[in-house]
């Protein structure tokens, strides 16, 4: 929901008040309190009233959390394998990145080192970015370990936007995309797992579809959100 949408709504006084916040969507005025915004030359109990009256219409919350999305291992060696339904879970990951950049939501692609003689070793061709992915000079975070929190800046740069929730996609299914969400879930994050975003290899065991069926339906809705694209658009 863009902050235009609400500011249409107010008087001229009120807008302009807001505008001093220079706010640039509208979780950002949310971050302020009642009082907070009370006491601004211009802002009365009518505008509190429109602006609760606005969320209740629209379904928002009053103090909503402040987002992130991980895009985690989406690299050209795991994407030449073949992963479980690659095409659609390009097509499904670039969507919602498109929709993060509307939404002004912060993107961090993570990007894993297999050390030396693997696929995904730093530099190799295999460690790059996917070629289809949809990625437009957001941050890199490079890694060599299963949890993208793991002896890396991850933690720092969301703390630095006060980030509480995380929005998590790409590979692998059991492994790092399980590890980075078991290891925010630790640090007190509140988490989102997006259906048909994360994706994995047959194995010994169980093919591709069971393990993501595994972890969507047993294992990740312990510590987050399991829920399709279109819930969050």
């Amino acid at each position: 929901m863009e902050l235009n949408d609400f500011l249409i709504k107010l008087s001229e006084p009120a807008r302009r008040a807001i505008k001093e916040l220079h706010c640039n969507q509208l979780e950002d005025l949310l971050s302020y309190s009642d009082q907070e915004l009370l006491a601004m030359h211009g802002i009365g109990p009518k505008t509190i009233r429109i602006l609760n009256d606005f969320l209740t219409v629209h379904k928002l919350d009053r103090h909503p959390l402040k987002s992130a999305l991980l895009v985690i291992d989406m690299q050209e060696a795991l994407m030449d394998e073949m992963p479980y339904r690659k095409q659609e879970l390009i097509a499904n990951i670039n969507e919602i990145i498109n929709h993060a950049r509307k939404q002004r939501i912060p993107i961090f692609f993570i990007r894993h080192d297999g050390g030396e003689g693997d696929t995904l070793a730093y530099g190799e061709a295999g460690w790059h970015l996917a070629k289809d992915l949809n990625h437009q000079g957001e941050p890199i975070v490079d890694k060599r370990y299963n949890s993208a929190f793991k002896d890396t800046n991850l933690e720092s740069l969301l703390q630095a936007q006060k980030i509480k929730h995380l929005m998590l996609v790409g590979m692998q299914t059991e492994y790092c995309v399980d590890a980075t969400l078991k290891s925010a879930f630790e640090k007190g994050y509140q988490c989102t797992i997006l259906q048909g975003c994360t994706s994995t290899f047959d194995n010994p065991w169980l093919n591709a579809r069971q393990l993501i069926d595994f972890y969507e339906q047993a294992i990740w809705p312990s510590f987050a959100k399991v829920v399709s694209v279109d819930e969050i658009k």
